[in-house]
């Protein structure tokens, strides 16, 4: 059975096992329209770094219908991240056109300079199920949740909080990276639940792996 998914923003990192490759000069080499190098907005955005960590700024140039925008690559131990791609006059782009950029950058500038030698690319999917975020037992769990549960109540009946706590517990043990917005978008995207509940369900989940962490580094 295929899984239903969402739509995600994507996460690009850009990853090298060599001390003596510079992704830097590899990116900034194959930049040319409709990208270019803000210099300035880069001075800006490292000097809030808290460490010696370089930043690279780039423009894509607006098309498509989607506003001129900046991304930026953040230094981290062995290459940099997509830490960000904003509008230069809007307030946001949205999933799809991040996505959109991100994909424009990889195509015309990073597998390119990937190619060119040095460093390989690490994409997310933009459309993720919930196994991509949660390990096989919780996933079920939850899905054995949603299914069950009153929607009009979330986890009020004593049966349908069981099941919550079951999975809940499960997460924590698992250590996953499913995170509250996501957990609410998928009970309110893909199973239907009324928003507010799913809402109302992700601060709760929120809270519970803060604690059982928080319990966890009491005992340690």
């Amino acid at each position: 059975m295929t899984q239903k998914n969402i739509e995600v923003f994507q996460d690009l990192d850009l990853r090298t096992r060599s001390a003596s490759v510079s992704i830097r000069d590899l990116i900034l080499g194959q930049l040319r329209s409709p990208w270019s190098h803000d210099v300035e907005r880069e001075k800006e955005v490292k000097s809030y770094a808290l460490k010696d960590e370089d930043v690279i700024v780039l423009v894509r140039e607006s098309f498509d219908g989607i506003e001129e925008s900046g991304l930026v690559l953040w230094q981290d131990e062995d290459g940099y991240r997509v830490a960000n791609i904003v509008p230069r006059k809007v307030g946001e782009l949205g999933i799809t056109k991040y996505n959109a950029i991100l994909q424009d950058f990889v195509s015309r500038i990073a597998e390119p300079a990937a190619k060119q030698g040095g460093f390989f690319l690490e994409k997310t999917q933009p459309r993720q199920t919930l196994e991509d975020w949660l390990e096989p037992v919780p996933a079920a769990l939850l899905r054995r949740f949603s299914s069950l549960a009153n929607k009009s109540t979330g986890a009020a009946h004593p049966r349908d909080q069981e099941r919550w706590y079951e999975f809940l517990i499960e997460a924590h043990r698992a250590s996953v990276s499913l995170d509250s917005e996501r957990l609410a978008r998928w009970l309110s995207e893909v199973e239907g639940w009324p928003s507010e509940i799913a809402s109302e369900l992700a601060i709760d989940y929120e809270f519970a792996r803060g604690l059982l962490q928080k319990y966890d580094n009491s005992r340690a």
